[in-house]
């Protein structure tokens, strides 16, 4: 504790404007979900031992997660489209832009362990 009080007083004072110390409040965004078992290729009804969610959001939201993610990554599913491709986490967050400008992230979650699990496929 005398270290803290000792260095809050040697320390300058920090300023911070309310655009860098608030990150405002929730947004509302466009979502849909699907909750399943086995795989999103070959999806199953869930059961107690397999359970999953499959989330994706689109328009705005998407649009801000897109630019915040890039640079646009190469994949074969998109190839000589005008889609462009970002993601994160092995893929685990996936984000598009069609050709007409419309945004989509996708992500998932095992719902047994709560790890992250992709939310889309090819």
């Amino acid at each position: 504790m005398k270290n803290y009080l000792i260095a809050m007083l040697l320390l300058p004072p920090i300023s911070l404007s309310a655009s860098e110390s608030d990150p405002g409040p929730y947004q509302a965004a466009t979502a849909s979900y699907r909750i399943y078992g086995g795989s999103l290729g070959d999806p199953t009804a869930p059961s107690p031992s397999d359970r999953k969610i499959a989330v994706s959001i689109e328009g705005d939201a998407a649009r801000k997660v897109f630019d915040m993610i890039g640079p646009d990554q190469s994949n074969a599913c998109v190839e000589g489209t005008k889609m462009r491709l970002r993601s994160r986490d092995r893929e685990n967050l996936l984000c598009s832009r069609s050709g007409e400008g419309e945004y989509v992230c996708s992500f998932g979650f095992d719902l047994r362990n709560g790890k992250s699990i992709g939310g889309s496929i090819c």
